[in-house]
């Protein structure tokens, strides 16, 4: 089940993200307008996405990833110019506006945050050419995507691997399935 908290200083954000999550079959699970708010809900739900706005009532959201950090990835919906200014390593970056497809991907990268999957033991093996500019791909849409810098970027793919038990090709893969499919 989708544990997903909406954390907006605004009423009309949080329908519209509503809206978007109901195209895609998800209901949130809390609704709130400020960080302690989104705190208190994180903590009691055990497990949780936080998809929020860069300000909140109270607190913006790189505090909010900050203190959410080892409880709940936060998913930041803001304009480019706000997201430069956060660096939470809790936190995936969209930038607005962003499509649907870009919307879900985002929210696919912050559950898979949530797996906490024992990573699976890989022989040390080269990468092909071919594997290499699958990865350096999925980093340009990560980056170009969330405005991630290219070390965040790298960063996350090798953090969602760790996590999802997979090769780093193999989530590359994954990444631009998501974001182009």
């Amino acid at each position: 089940m989708d544990r997903i908290i909406l954390a907006f200083a605004s009423e009309r954000a949080h329908a519209q993200l509503t809206r978007t999550l109901g195209s895609g079959g998800l209901v949130p699970t809390v609704s709130c307008f400020s960080g302690a708010e989104a705190i208190r809900a994180a903590r009691k739900l055990g497990s949780a996405v936080v998809i929020c706005g860069f300000h909140l009532r109270d607190m913006t959201a790189e505090l909010l990833a900050a203190d959410l950090a080892g409880i709940a990835p936060v998913l930041v919906v803001s304009s480019p110019g706000n997201l430069a200014l956060c660096g939470d390593e809790n936190l995936i970056k969209l930038a607005v506006p962003a499509t649907r497809a870009e919307f879900f991907a985002s929210l696919d990268l912050a559950r898979g945050a949530l797996t906490g999957a024992a990573p699976a033991a890989h022989p040390q093996a080269r990468r092909s050419a071919g594997e290499e500019h699958l990865i350096r791909r999925a980093k340009a849409a990560l980056m170009e995507t969330n405005l991630m810098s290219e070390a965040e970027a790298h960063r996350f793919l090798q953090k969602y691997s760790m996590d999802a038990g997979m090769r780093l090709a193999d989530t590359a893969r994954l990444i631009l399935e998501r974001y182009t499919g």
